[in-house]
């Protein structure tokens, strides 16, 4: 499906970099800001009560694309939004040179709790109609208060929990259940039963067990966790101005991860575009869960655990029935 925009928009990509980064006035490591993953780790940079960070910006639009185009009354600003807190920071840029804008952002530490989405964006008057978003940058910057390291590839958390257990009442309804997958909040969990037989035996690094038996047990349960935070993150998506936005941390990583599988031939934006629209109509049925089961079992390679599995059932049985004619 092809997203229709009913004015000209830029087609060249729209960049944003971090120049340098202040804490309290002080100048933060660059060790803590990630061009590659744009990504900007906060918490707990030598302290832990600061009270604001200032991050100097440097916004470049594709200059041919910006003098020959229908528009006029080129402006760029920078966003900075949080939606856990509904927190949202609109900075005008200055034009510095053809096709760069520069400025400061201001980020204040009481009005935000875990990750917020920095974003360009290059405003213009298209056909006499101001105010009209001609661009924006792919993909956002976040800002991490919750992490040391500026990564986005964070390591789901994983617990050994007795489901039946009273102390656990939150799992005791699944005390039949091999694991589950706590989606809500700000960081998933997997939840593995210590109480269910046998599950630490195939899990575990316990000897004795098929390594094959062993990797196949852990694709099924990468299976079923990639759906669910999959589900989880799609209804975190929310549309501002009738436009989807993407949700910003783990969610965000979860969609940009699947999406792609899921929609090869569309660009991220318009696969988060296709979700919003499935849900607005209520028909995603088979042809969404088919898709979001293919992307889950790529990222945990659970097809290669099971060709691994069945080549080994061939090569054993063969190897059976070949001692048996002798």
């Amino acid at each position: 499906m092809t997203r229709l925009i009913p004015y000209p928009t830029l087609a060249g990509e729209v960049s944003l970099e971090i120049r340098e980064a202040h804490l309290d006035s002080v100048p933060l490591s660059l060790a803590l800001i990630s061009t590659g993953e744009r990504v900007i780790a906060l918490h707990q940079v030598e302290r832990e009560n600061w009270e604001h960070a200032r991050l100097s910006l440097r916004m470049r639009v594709p200059l041919q694309e910006l003098t020959s185009g229908p528009w006029s009354e080129v402006s760029c600003a920078a966003v900075l939004n949080e939606k856990k807190t509904n927190t949202r920071v609109v900075t005008p840029l200055r034009h510095e040179a053809d096709g760069v804008w520069v400025g400061n952002i201001e980020l204040h530490h009481d009005d935000h709790l875990n990750t917020a989405m920095l974003t360009g964006h290059v405003v213009a008057t298209v056909d006499g109609i101001p105010g009209r978003m001609i661009g924006s940058t792919v993909p956002s910057w976040t800002v991490d208060l919750q992490s040391r390291v500026p990564t986005t590839q964070k390591s789901i958390k994983q617990r050994w929990v007795d489901f039946s257990d009273e102390d656990n009442p939150h799992l005791n309804a699944y005390k039949s259940d091999p694991w589950a997958v706590d989606a809500v909040g700000d960081e998933p969990v997997v939840y593995l039963n210590s109480s269910f037989e046998g599950l630490g035996l195939l899990l575990g690094k316990t000897s004795g067990v098929d390594p094959q038996l062993r990797d196949l047990m852990r694709a099924q349960l990468a299976v079923e966790m990639w759906i669910t935070l999959f589900n989880a993150a799609a209804y975190a998506i929310r549309l501002e101005s009738g436009r989807p936005e993407w949700p910003g941390g783990w969610y965000d990583s979860v969609l940009r991860r699947m999406l792609p599988d899921m929609y090869p031939d569309r660009s991220p934006d318009d696969g988060l575009f296709e979700l919003m629209e499935i849900r607005r109509r209520g028909d995603g049925g088979g042809d969404l869960q088919m898709r979001v089961l293919h992307a889950a079992s790529k990222q945990s390679k659970f097809p290669r655990s099971l060709g691994g599995m069945f080549r080994t059932i061939h090569r054993t049985t063969a190897a059976a029935s070949e001692e048996g004619t002798r």
